[in-house]
């Protein structure tokens, strides 16, 4: 048979469990493996808005979805969210791993963060990924293959500029990056090589996505300082997320495992 690359990008009967499926990269992911045959099921702690993004998803590309309130974080609520999707669906192929969060004093100085602020951020950004692969891998290796992709930040691999956030308020906080975001990206690249090594043999793949600042209504002065520290002079468009999960979630990626797919603009080439 004639290798087709084209078809190699083709995810018709694939199935694709999306977390954080509502916030702002989510939406993204749904239409890129929506566009070229996937039935998405989508969750996130926000049901209303990930109802609007299934529904979005299903009009636009005529794909079959689910929409699911799930916290991450709750142990038992990871255990439903998978069930229903299997019962839903009848197979899992793709696990995104994509919740995030901000708390309401994310922005507070290194000497001045609280534990709380800490571990809840750290349970959604991190903690969530260990359980979600948790409830999804026994249903991959009873299938003899899965695919799993985590997001992380430039800033789980390289350390924050401070210089772009000067004038940058959010909720009157100086917006910053956290100790705690730093942490939990650089675990989710971590975890993402601890999956691909040790899952290999049950033909599961596991790779991350580092996106760049992307693009959602930043303030003038951010926007300007940041693109000035971006090799290609701008922040990202959300919709150029898109190829790269396509690659990964597809089998034109069939022999990458374990990698950590930079989309920045060049920021950490510097």
């Amino acid at each position: 048979m004639t290798f087709s690359l084209r078809t190699q990008f083709d995810l018709t009967g694939r199935v694709a469990l999306i977390t954080g499926a509502a916030n702002i990269l989510g939406p993204e992911f749904a239409a890129a493996l929506a566009e070229f045959g996937a039935q998405v099921a989508l969750a996130d702690i926000n049901g209303e808005a990930c109802v609007r993004v299934a529904q979005k998803v299903s009009e636009t590309y005529g794909t079959k979805t689910l929409a699911t309130t799930a916290d991450v974080t709750d142990e038992q609520e990871v255990v439903a969210m998978v069930e229903k999707v299997l019962s839903t669906f009848g197979h899992l192929d793709i696990l995104i791993n994509a919740a995030a969060t901000k708390t309401s004093n994310y922005f507070k100085a290194l000497a001045e963060y609280s534990l709380a602020d800490w571990e809840r951020v750290m349970a959604v950004n991190l903690t969530s990924m260990f359980l979600c692969a948790k409830y999804c891998v026994s249903h991959f290796i009873d299938r003899k293959q899965g695919n799993i992709i985590n997001i992380s930040s430039i800033y789980g691999v390289v350390g924050p500029d401070s210089r772009i956030y000067e004038g940058s308020w959010y909720l009157n906080q100086q917006i910053n990056t956290p100790p705690v975001y730093s942490a939990s990206k650089g675990g989710v690249v971590s975890l993402t090589r601890y999956f691909a090594t040790t899952l290999a043999s049950h033909n599961i793949r596991a790779n991350c996505i580092t996106p760049g600042g992307v693009y959602s209504g930043q303030n003038e002065m951010f926007v300007d300082q940041y693109r000035a520290r971006v090799p290609l002079g701008r922040m990202a468009r959300r919709e150029e997320m898109r190829g790269a999960m396509l690659f990964l979630a597809s089998d034109a990626s069939s022999y990458v495992t374990g990698q950590n797919l930079i989309v920045d603009g060049g920021w950490t080439a510097w």
